[in-house]
C-alpha cells in the first residue's frame, strides 16, 4: 500500500498547503480519506487516477474536510464513470450530496452507495471485503468525528517450492491448492499436506487516519500495531490549551498515541497556518516517538519501507531548531548556501583606475551603491558574444568572396 498526502493544512489553505485529503493506493484501487478543496487537482498532480477511486471516507462535517466532494463527483460524471462509488461518513452525507447535485442539475451516471454512521456510534466495521476491512471509531472533537483504520486481512504464507518439488508436486493447480490451505493427492496416491509446504499466514498491512481530535483511547485503538499512523498535529505543546479548546491535538499528543499504539511509523499532518516551519512540530513529535515523519504533500509513503528505494529520498536527521526563530544558525547558513545566498557568493566588481568608478561598497553618505557610468561600463557577456559572432560572420563572408 502507498499513502499519498494530498493536503496537510488545517482549516484554511496556505500558499504551500492544501486542505485535508489523503489518498491510499492499494493494488490499483484508490481510497480517499477526506476530500478538501482542490483534492481532485492534487490527485492529478500526484499522478493518481480519479477513475480508480473505490471509496471516499469523510471524517466529519467541518467544511475544510469535505468541500471538494461535490466537484469531484461532478468530474467523475464528466468522465462517464459507471462503476459504483461508496461514500462513508457520519449521518447526513446522503442528504448533503443529493441536495447539491439536485441544485446543480447534475445527474450522475453511476450509483453512490452511502454508508452512514449514526452519531453516538462508538465503533463500526463500515466495509468488510474478502481481503480487507475498514473500521471506524468515534474521536473526541467539538462535533461528531470519525477516525478510520484500513486493515488488510492475513495473507497466505509462502510456499516452499523446493520442498514441494522434492515431495513430487509438479502441477500448478496443486501449488495453488496448497497455498489456499488445501491438501492435495498426487497421482501415486501420496497426500501432501498444506501445513507441511506453506508457512504461517502473514499479517496484512494497515493504515490509520486520525484527524481533528484530542487525545482519546479510540485514537490508540485505531493506530494499534499499524504500519502507518496518520495523526493530526495542529498545534505545538506550547498551545496545548488552544488544542483542547478547539478539539485538536498537539504534536506531543500524536507522539503519545503512537507510543501507546506501538505503530511502526507516525506521520503528522493537519498543521495550523501559524507554523510556516512544520519541522518544529516534527522535532516535538520525535521527542516522544520515533520514527516520525512530516506529511509532505504529494510525497508517497510506503507501508513496506523496502519498496522506497529509488523512489523516496532517504530520511535525514533534523538539526537543532530554536523555538524563537524556527531554525538554528547552522541551518540558516546551509539554506543560504543552497540558495546561492551569503556574501561569499557575490562576485566583486572589477576595479578600474577611472575617477568615475568606485568599488562595490555602499556610499556611507547616501547609502546607495556607486555605479560606473554607462560610457565606461565594460561590455556584458551577451554584447561580447554578439561582437565575436559579428567578427566571425565578417571573416566568413570574406572567405566566401575569395572562393568565387
Amino acid at each position: 500500500m502507498i499513502v499519498v498526502p494530498l493536503g496537510v493544512a488545517s482549516a484554511t489553505p496556505t500558499a504551500v498547503r492544501h486542505l485535508p485529503a489523503v489518498a491510499l493506493w492499494r493494488e490499483g484501487s484508490v481510497f480517499l480519506f477526506d476530500c478538501g478543496e482542490n483534492a481532485q487537482m492534487r490527485m492529478l498532480q500526484a499522478g493518481i487516477k480519479r477513475s480508480k477511486i473505490e471509496c471516499i471516507f469523510i471524517s466529519h462535517f467541518d467544511v475544510d474536510h469535505y468541500s471538494g466532494l461535490i466537484g469531484l463527483l461532478s468530474t467523475l460524471q464528466l468522465q462517464r464513470r459507471e462503476k459504483p462509488l461508496r461514500i462513508v461518513a457520519p449521518a447526513g452525507i446522503q442528504e448533503y450530496v443529493e441536495w447539491n447535485l439536485k441544485f446543480s442539475s447534475v445527474e450522475l451516471g453511476f450509483e453512490i452507495i452511502f454508508i452512514e454512521v449514526e452519531e453516538g456510534t462508538d465503533e463500526a466495521r463500515v466495509i468488510d471485503e474478502d481481503d480487507y476491512y475498514v473500521e471506524a471509531r468515534a474521536l473526541k472533537h467539538r462535533r461528531y468525528c470519525l477516525g478510520y483504520r484500513f486493515q488488510e486481512k492475513d495473507k497466505p504464507g509462502k510456499v516452499d517450492a523446493e520442498k514441494a518439488t522434492e515431495m513430487g508436486v509438479t502441477e500448478d493447480q496443486h501449488f495453488k491448492d496448497l497455498k489456499d490451505g488445501q491438501d492435495v493427492t498426487l497421482a501415486d496416491g501420496t497426500i501432501v499436506k498444506s501445513s507441511d509446504i506453506v508457512g504461517h499466514p502473514r499479517p496484512g498491512d494497515s493504515f490509520a487516519y486520525v484527524t481533528d481530535t484530542e487525545y482519546c483511547p479510540n485514537a490508540v485503538k485505531l493506530g494499534m500495531n499499524t504500519n502507518i499512523l496518520y495523526h493530526e498535529a495542529t498545534f505545538s505543546d506550547s498551545l496545548s490549551d488552544k488544542a483542547s479548546e478547539t478539539g485538536h491535538s498537539s504534536a506531543k499528543d500524536a507522539a503519545r498515541v503512537a507510543t501507546e499504539a506501538q505503530t511502526k511509523l507516525l506521520v503528522i499532518g493537519h498543521f495550523s497556518a501559524r507554523y510556516t516551519n512544520a519541522h518544529l512540530l516534527l522535532k516535538e513529535a520525535r521527542e516522544g516517538f520515533y520514527p516520525a515523519w512530516l506529511a509532505n504533500e504529494l510525497r508517497p509513503i510506503f507501508t513496506d519501507p523496502t519498496h522506497e528505494r529509488g523512489i523516496v529520498k532517504a530520511k535525514v536527521e533534523l538539526k537543532d531548531l530554536t523555538k524563537d526563530s524556527g531554525s538554528s544558525s547552522n541551518y540558516s547558513k546551509g539554506s543560504n548556501d543552497r540558495r546561492g545566498g551569503g556574501r561569499k557568493n557575490f562576485r566583486p566588481r572589477r576595479k578600474s583606475g577611472g575617477s568615475n568608478y568606485r568599488s562595490n561598497s555602499r556610499d556611507r553618505n547616501s547609502g546607495y551603491k556607486s555605479r560606473r557610468p554607462d560610457s565606461e561600463r565594460p561590455a556584458s557577456n551577451d554584447e561580447n558574444r554578439w561582437n565575436k559572432d559579428s567578427s566571425n560572420r565578417s571573416r566568413s563572408s570574406y572567405r566566401d568572396q575569395d572562393r568565387f
